[in-house]
């Protein structure tokens, strides 16, 4: 027997309701033998993105992290998950939690040898759809560069990048320079390394000198 925690979710008004979700859920735990520990649900229906917050699951996730529970159950996997990338981070967190995952409609539990050997085949196709999108994505930036596109944000001009430089070394945070000059932080991050590159570099060569002298 294992302890599980049900995980519900509705994005849409023809999707099952939470109780229909549970229910199947709870019918398959009690004929396993699995105790349920909890019951999240995540309402989005009134989202207006397609990556709705789910705080609830990050709450199941959670307590298996922690060991309230063995196992996550569902009804299917586009209920946990957002895409086969959202997948594969989940079942990663699954793995480092210890924890099992039961998905009703494939009638997959992970915690049974046959299941953990299917999720092995799951997690090694997953990674294949993520190599292949890698590859894809590389050989299109190949592409756009060969014709002279330049991939990625537009670079910050020189003048305010200098003025993020002064804003550093006057102590101001990253996060408030980020609010004050609407600039990434990917690219404020990169000017602190630039800075204390040139400052390794300047302190290296003033040591030389003095070794010299």
């Amino acid at each position: 027997m294992a302890r599980f925690v049900l995980y519900a979710r509705r994005s849409l008004d023809t999707d099952p309701s939470a109780e229909e979700q549970f229910a199947i859920l709870r019918e398959r735990c009690a004929a396993a033998g699995h105790e349920v520990v909890d019951e999240y649900v995540d309402e989005n229906v009134e989202a207006k993105a397609a990556r709705d917050p789910r705080p609830k699951r990050d709450r199941a996730i959670y307590d298996a992290m922690r060991g309230g529970a063995e196992g996550i159950a569902i009804v299917s996997l586009d209920r946990l998950a957002r895409s086969v990338g959202d997948l594969e981070e989940l079942l990663r967190e699954l793995a480092v939690a210890g924890a099992g995952l039961y998905v009703a409609d494939l009638e997959l539990d992970t915690l049974t040898p046959d299941g953990a050997e299917f999720l092995q085949a799951v997690s090694a196709v997953v990674a294949f759809d993520r190599a292949v999108r890698v590859e894809a994505l590389r050989r299109g930036h190949r592409k756009a560069r060969a014709k002279g596109v330049r991939i990625g944000p537009p670079r910050t001009s020189r003048g305010l990048e200098d003025k993020i430089a002064s804003l550093l070394r006057a102590g101001v945070k990253p996060s408030r320079i980020r609010t004050i000059t609407r600039v990434g932080i990917s690219a404020i991050s990169r000017i602190k390394r630039e800075m204390a590159a040139a400052e390794a570099a300047a302190d290296a060569a003033l040591a030389a000198e003095d070794a010299e002298a």
